[in-house]
C-alpha cells in the first residue's frame, strides 16, 4: 500500500509539471508577439505543438530512454533560441547507450528552463548552456552548466516551480525505490552561473 501510495504521489507530482510547461511556452509565445516577431511567434508555435505531443506522450510512463529525453531537451532548447541567442552544447559519453538506458521523463526540462530564465536570458549571445552526460561505474551524472546570472538558492520563489516540482519528483522517487536513487546538487552564485548535477544511482 505505502508503495502504491508514492507511486500515484510521483505520478501527481509529474502531471503538474504539464500546465506549468505549457504556461512557460504559451508566455515565450506572447513575448515574441509583443516584440512582432510573428514569424518567429508561428515557428515556436508549430515546434511547440510537436514537443507538447511528445511529452503528453510519455506522461503515463515511469521511464523513458535516455534518446527520447535528449531529443525533448534538443527540441526546447531550439525553441527558446528564438527569444534568446544563448549557444548549447550536449556532449554524451561514448559508454552510455542512450536507447538501453531510461529514467523518468522531463526530469531535466525544468533545471534546463532554469538554466535559460535565471540564467542566460540576461546576457544573450553571450550565454552558453552546457549539459554533459557521463558514466562512472553504475552511476551516470548529468552536469548542467551555464554562465548566467545565478541566483539565490535559498530563494524558493526565484528557483521557481519547475525546480520545486523536480525535488519532490526526486523525493518521492527515492522513496518508491530501494536501489536506483537520485541525487540532485545544485551550486549557484549571483554573478558567477549555474551548475546542477543529477547522480544516478545504481542506474548502469
Amino acid at each position: 500500500m505505502e508503495n502504491k501510495q508514492a507511486k500515484l504521489e510521483l505520478k501527481a507530482v509529474y502531471a503538474q509539471l504539464n500546465p506549468h510547461f505549457i504556461f512557460n511556452a504559451l508566455s515565450s509565445i506572447q513575448g515574441l508577439i509583443n516584440k512582432n516577431q510573428i514569424s518567429d511567434a508561428n515557428k515556436y508555435l508549430a515546434e511547440f505543438s510537436t514537443l507538447l505531443r511528445a511529452a503528453l506522450k510519455n506522461t503515463d510512463k515511469e521511464l523513458v530512454p535516455l534518446s527520447v529525453e535528449i531529443h525533448i531537451i534538443e527540441n526546447y532548447l531550439n525553441l527558446e533560441q528564438l527569444r534568446f541567442p544563448f549557444l548549447y552544447q550536449i556532449v554524451v559519453a561514448d559508454n552510455i547507450n542512450t536507447n538501453a538506458l531510461e529514467l523518468p521523463p522531463l526530469l531535466m526540462q525544468p533545471i534546463i528552463e532554469n538554466a535559460i530564465k535565471h540564467g542566460v536570458s540576461a546576457i544573450n549571445e553571450k550565454g552558453r548552456i552546457d549539459i554533459e552526460f557521463s558514466k562512472k561505474e553504475t552511476d551516470m551524472m548529468i552536469r548542467i552548466e551555464d554562465n548566467g546570472t545565478g541566483f539565490d538558492t535559498d530563494n524558493i520563489r526565484i528557483a521557481g516551480v519547475g525546480l520545486k516540482l523536480t525535488k519532490e519528483r526526486i523525493h518521492l522517487w527515492n522513496q518508491n525505490s530501494t536501489e536506483q536513487k537520485i541525487l540532485l546538487t545544485i551550486e549557484s552564485k549571483i554573478g558567477n552561473g549555474t551548475t546542477i548535477i543529477l547522480i544516478f544511482k545504481n542506474w548502469l
